[in-house]
């Protein structure tokens, strides 16, 4: 039987209030455990389901579970040596992971959320016409304390269009969704700290947006809406979209491919003391302004207080 080391995680409290066992049904996957894939399949008629990959080794295996206060007993079948890693085996119930002690090393199978739109939540980010921005960061909480840092980065969704023709006050719209990514192992955001470069002045920015639990409510809501693209259907909200403008401005909205964009909150944003790059770019900023925006910033200016 080969031997497999998994990397000792400390980011996770140990135990939790609940005890009734269909409280843990859900998904689980591996966290942090290098070269090693695993997830873990917890239903509610007390059987499981876990695959597993490492190096030469991979499979799917079957089994029954149960729990016995703050420990899960695995009890998987037949004898492969997939079969092997989850037989008889117990995890520590923890706060976000089914815990699994190794000697020396712990591993833990994450709780993934349990959201009603598949695929998680999308975190998108976007400016007004011509107002180019390179975003530094976006460190998102979730509502059960778990932070991914720099979950999105890079340049921002922004339209520059030719002769001069776009207009820079406000914001894009009515439908906003950005450009970012989804985030599937998340669950909905509690609080996102961002920080951009405006290089349209250029300054860096950052800022906290807390999101209250409003926003959250309507991203759960399911209502019917006559899509613009498939006509009358059940819909949910899976888009937390910000917008970054000139200033400092951050505003945060939650939309959907049916719905527009609802405005949740606008935050003045400060200034990054250190600079971009917080200091490591000797002062200089990530990209040079594309040529249209430039050329509607010597026409036009910036129009500050428009956002």
């Amino acid at each position: 039987m080969k031997r497999f080391l998994f990397i000792f995680l400390t980011l996770f409290p140990l135990f939790v209030n609940a005890k009734s066992a269909t409280d843990l049904v859900g998904r689980y996957v591996l966290q942090g455990v290098r070269e090693t894939g695993s997830t873990l399949l917890l239903k509610s008629d007390g059987s499981f389901e876990a695959t597993y990959a490492f190096g030469n080794l991979d499979g799917h295996i079957k089994g029954r579970w149960q729990r016995t206060d703050d420990t899960v007993t695995l009890a998987s079948d037949g004898h492969s040596d997939v079969a092997e890693l989850f037989k008889d085996v117990p995890l520590a119930v923890g706060e976000h992971c089914l815990i699994r002690d190794m000697g020396d090393y712990k591993a833990c199978y994450m709780r993934q959320p349990r959201l009603p739109f598949s695929g998680g939540w999308y975190l998108g980010f976007m400016a007004p016409d011509y107002m180019d921005v390179w975003l530094e960061t976006a460190d998102v909480t979730d509502v059960r304390g778990i932070t991914f840092t720099t979950a999105v980065r890079g340049t921002v969704a922004v339209s520059q269009p030719e002769n001069g023709k776009g207009n820079a006050r406000g914001w894009p719209g009515p439908y906003v969704r950005g450009k970012g990514m989804a985030l599937e192992r998340l669950d909905l955001p509690e609080r996102i700290f961002i920080r951009w470069q405006s290089l349209t002045e250029p300054q860096t920015y950052r800022a906290t947006l807390e999101v209250p639990e409003s926003a959250r409510e309507l991203m759960l809501r399911e209502e019917r809406i006559d899509c613009p693209m498939g006509g009358w259907q059940s819909a949910y909200r899976d888009a937390v979209v910000i917008g970054l403008a000139p200033g400092g401005i951050a505003k945060l909205w939650v939309s959907g491919p049916c719905f527009k964009g609802t405005e949740i909150l606008r935050v003045q944003a400060e200034v990054e003391p250190m600079g971009p790059d917080q200091g490591q770019s000797d002062g200089q900023y990530a990209l040079p302004l594309e040529p249209a925006a430039k050329a509607y910033i010597e026409q036009h200016g910036i129009p500050y207080g428009s956002w």
